[in-house]
């Protein structure tokens, strides 16, 4: 019992010294270097092979809800991943049924209405709430009606970034060049007393504010009467990019936020001289007696064709991590089986980014590592023991908690993107690090299974039939890494230990 109690005496205060003098042993020769010893304690430092493979995420199984942030626009010039292209699919409908533009004693445009009333104009505007890649860079948007014929765009249905709906490429309904640093100025509407920005404002065409008007009948079996019978005529609507060379981003739009909407504007007078405002139709988030949820589809297209990735794919010393829809790695690290019993003060997977860095492009926020086990039909799980030390969780079963019910303890687990100099040319690149000193220790100790690791950087979990949120926008970077047996920028497995 005496020694038990010493040994994890020593443990901890090796621990502590350890802890508090980090940048002594990041300096250490990497290897079976021996660190002084502290107190007799022999602290060593070695480094451990991992043998990477190249995967793709296909099919992506991420579904994009109404409440999430949608991607839109283009990517034409990574030269590390290719081209990006994002479309939005969404339902813009009145919140009440019957229904009436204005107020119900407004007189808008009628044939007992004053002179001057009527209607001007139909805007669709979305709200913008942030970008990725080039924002001084101008990107052409479009919007297209839907099929009337289609039948599969349903308020009840969650969709995968591979769905589109059907549309009319030939009913082109407006268009418009944006600049995403334009967006903070603002916008001042119709009445002039309104205002508004970080929004994007594409004009819609004289046709269909006539074809709005010509439908604009409430009463019985007419398509304003009732949220069903609207949806026979106004199926929604296709918000594109042209794909232009020039386009370098991706909008992230919010759907639910009051400024995505369409704006009907109108002259109107009610009791008061006439006025000009506006009625808008939204993106209806949950459903009522009277409407039903908008549907909405997220589009993300992939092509890496002619990047870096498509020429150097499969290169047994680089490896490519691109966030959902992406890319990722599975890792080896033999030598983990092979270790003999220890105290394992650290043990971190070392990730490092292939220079130059590409400012403009970030890389992914955050990566992920998850165990890969070939021996169950869950063949991923959570990693064991290091994602919250401060949580229990069993990946190894079904049932909760299977992952940390507070999520992951970045502070602890790591995989946040770093920067630093690097050694070999100078520059600033990325870099990752993850802390899996109880997964090894288990590994040595209680000989617990040495699993593959899945390395990804992930907009959404998948576990046991359940999704789970995770910190990456969609869409949002890419890294080109060193493999195991990258001669500059190693992938690596670096431990800290005592004997025993």
């Amino acid at each position: 019992m005496q020694r038990n109690f010493l040994r994890l005496f020593l443990a901890a205060s090796v621990f502590s010294i350890i802890a508090s003098s980090c940048t002594k042993i990041d300096v250490t020769q990497l290897g079976a270097d021996l660190i002084p010893a502290v107190d007799n304690v022999h602290t060593f430092a070695d480094t451990l092979e991992v043998f990477g493979t190249q995967g793709i995420l296909t099919p992506d199984s991420t579904r994009v809800g109404i409440s999430e942030l949608q991607v839109l626009g283009s990517i034409n010039n990574d030269p590390i991943f290719g081209k990006t292209n994002a479309n939005i699919y969404l339902e813009f409908k009145p919140v009440f049924f019957p229904y009436y533009f204005g107020n119900t004693k407004d007189s808008i445009g009628q044939a007992y209405a004053p002179a001057g009333t009527g209607f001007d104009s139909v805007v669709l505007c979305l709200s913008y709430k942030g970008f990725y890649g080039d924002s001084s860079k101008s990107q052409h948007l479009k919007v297209l009606e839907l099929n009337p014929a289609e039948t599969n765009f349903k308020f009840d249905s969650l969709y995968q970034t591979n769905y589109q709906p059907f549309i009319t490429p030939s009913n082109l309904l407006g268009e418009v060049t944006v600049t995403p640093t334009d967006l903070a100025k603002f916008t001042f509407l119709n009445n002039k007393k309104d205002s508004v920005n970080y929004q994007i404002r594409i004009p819609l065409n004289t046709a269909f504010l006539n074809k709005i008007l010509a439908n604009s009948d409430s009463s019985i079996n007419k398509p304003f009467n009732s949220d069903s019978l609207f949806k026979t005529v106004f199926k929604g609507f296709a918000i594109e990019t042209d794909g232009g060379s020039g386009a370098s981003g991706l909008f992230y739009i919010k759907l639910t936020d009051v400024n995505t909407r369409l704006e009907v504007h109108f002259r109107r007078k009610n009791i008061i001289p006439i006025d000009t405002s506006f009625s808008a139709w939204a993106v209806v988030s949950t459903s009522s007696v009277s409407v039903t949820k908008s549907a909405t589809a997220n589009y993300i297209e992939r092509n890496r064709s002619g990047s870096d990735f498509a020429n150097r794919v499969p290169s047994s010393d680089e490896l490519f991590i691109q966030t959902t829809p992406g890319t990722y790695a599975t890792l080896q690290i033999p030598a983990l089986s092979l270790l003999s019993n220890r105290i394992i003060h650290r043990a971190e997977l070392i990730v490092e980014q292939i220079p130059p860095m590409t400012p403009l492009l970030p890389v992914p926020s955050f990566l992920y590592l998850d165990a890969i086990d070939t021996s169950t039909t869950n063949k991923y799980k959570p990693l064991p023991f290091d994602l919250s030390p401060n949580s229990f969780y069993n990946p190894n079963t079904s049932a909760q908690p299977f992952y940390p019910t507070n999520g992951i303890d970045f502070s602890y687990f790591g995989g946040n993107a770093l920067t630093k100099i690097d050694a070999l040319t100078g520059q600033l690149i990325n870099y990752y690090n993850f802390n899996v000193s109880r997964y090894v220790q288990n590994i040595v100790t209680k000989h617990e299974t040495n699993y593959g690791l899945r390395l990804t950087a992930p907009y959404d979990l998948f576990y046991y039939s359940l999704t789970l949120p995770f910190s990456n926008k969609l869409a949002y970077g890419g890294i080109k890494i060193g493999n195991g047996n990258n001669a500059n920028h190693k992938l690596k497995m670096r431990i800290v230990y005592s004997k025993i």
